[in-house]
């Protein structure tokens, strides 16, 4: 089957997958699922293969992410009733003000998505963003774009995430030199999101169906909304926990192989931090509402934040299924064959990356192929210094931001917990992948004139 085919057939999916959410509006499960069967019946593969894939997609994407949405869902339910996410919001907005509330939120996913990763990250931290939409008249989908792509910054350029770890490794770049020239990089790529998600903002406006202040007020009574410790803890605790076990991870082991290292790996699994962290909200809103003995039932504030769940972990996990089903296909080979012998600077692995995050919603697979192929032309390209292979890993990086969309889990944890309608996150993230990732390339050829 020719490369020309395979290449159109993957770009006439995606562009089902669009047609079937934006203009059908059709659920995105389905969506998802009619877009990956089509790949598949008209690239030839078997209907057994087709299915063989989209279930070890959907198994694998939910069995990574499944547990977490439920559990930070029914966490974000507890914050949004015991007046915590109120407290959060009131705390940060009294720090940034109203008018710069996006920015508190991107700053905050700027430095969790370092040890944590994104999609875990906003899921943790969608409640805080929605409440802080609703109380500073601030559009959600603003303070949707700046959380995401705030941590979708650092995720694609700071280690210890696996893609820049990868392709660290891969280069043979100073780790050191990586992660703080990628927490460089990211500060101008999370500027640019922040000023892209006013403009979106403005364009989609709306803000998210909550309780007000005064209701809220109304429901907890004469009692006292909970503390800004106690509201924070529940967030603050499971990241803490899962950067510690990060730290200890590392294969310097600054933390020993001992039993403190064994402590840390445990209680940092994100599930377990996470759980930790639901425990505490739970005992949050206890304390406010003492008399609630229904809340951890089926109709009970657990339950009904389990039925939202539900729904979210299976959207997430047909893009998963959607993802590994365009896998099936050897873009990877016909990647390698187009671009081999090229030797054009950064703007080959920048392309490399792009073209796998656009077409199969891997930025990681982008980012280490497009460093298994610029291995050998090292010396021939000049990066072949300290400083220069840390440039070469950013721009591969670099390409891998682009174009964010449809076939990446993380775009439909995005839309389904912020409340966007899948048309507008379509007309607004692939966008602003496409800034971030320019941006990203253009400190790239900064960093390149500067130190080589």
């Amino acid at each position: 089957m020719s490369s020309a085919f395979i290449v159109t057939t993957i770009v006439l999916s995606i562009a089902l997958l669009i047609f079937l959410t934006v203009k059908v509006k059709l659920h995105p499960f389905f969506a998802l699922t009619i877009s990956a069967f089509f790949f598949g019946l008209v690239a030839g593969h078997s209907v057994p293969e087709i299915i063989g894939a989209y279930s070890n997609g959907l198994g694998g994407t939910i069995a990574g992410i499944g547990v977490v949405i439920a559990i930070g869902t029914v966490m974000g339910a507890l914050l949004e009733h015991s007046g915590a996410a109120e407290t959060m919001a009131d705390t940060i907005l009294k720090i940034t003000g109203k008018k710069n509330a996006d920015i508190g939120l991107a700053v905050t996913g700027y430095f969790v998505s370092i040890p944590v990763f994104c999609d875990s990250a906003f899921v943790l931290l969608s409640p805080l963003a929605r409440r802080m939409s609703k109380d500073s008249g601030t559009s959600m989908t603003t303070m949707a774009v700046a959380l995401a792509m705030g941590l979708h910054a650092t995720h694609m350029l700071v280690p210890p995430t696996p893609g820049p770890l990868a392709v660290a490794g891969i280069l043979g770049s100073n780790l050191g030199m990586v992660i703080l020239l990628g927490m460089l990089v990211s500060i101008p790529v999370t500027i640019v999101a922040i000023i892209a998600g006013r403009y979106f903002g403005k364009k989609y406006f709306f803000l998210p169906q909550l309780e007000s202040a005064e209701e809220i007020a109304k429901e907890v009574g004469n009692k006292k909304l909970p503390s800004p410790l106690m509201s924070f803890l529940p967030i603050l605790l499971p990241i803490f926990l899962m950067l510690l076990r990060t730290v200890a991870t590392l294969e310097s082991a600054p933390l020993g192989k001992g039993t403190f290292y064994n402590i840390a790996d445990a209680l940092g699994q994100t599930i377990v931090a996470l759980f930790i962290g639901l425990i505490i909200a739970f005992f949050t809103y206890k304390s406010v509402h003492p008399d609630d003995k229904e809340v951890w039932t089926f109709d009970g504030i657990f339950g009904e934040a389990l039925k939202t769940a539900g729904q979210i972990v299976l959207i997430v996990g047909a893009g998963g299924a959607f993802a590994t089903v365009l896998r099936l296909s050897n873009l990877q080979e016909i990647v390698m064959n187009t671009f081999a012998g090229l030797s054009v600077g950064i703007i080959v692995p920048y392309i490399i990356g792009a073209i796998f995050r656009t077409a199969i919603g891997s930025g990681t697979v982008g980012m280490i192929t497009a460093a298994s192929m610029l291995v050998p032309l090292i010396d021939v390209l000049g990066f072949n210094s300290p400083i220069g292979l840390v440039i070469a890993m950013l721009a591969c990086a670099a390409g891998g931001f682009m174009v964010f969309h449809g076939n990446d889990d993380f775009f439909w944890v995005i839309t389904s917990t912020s409340g966007m309608k899948p048309e507008v996150s379509y007309k607004v993230f692939p966008i602003i992948s496409v800034f971030q990732s320019l941006t990203a390339l253009l400190c790239v050829y900064i960093l390149k004139i500067l130190f080589l």
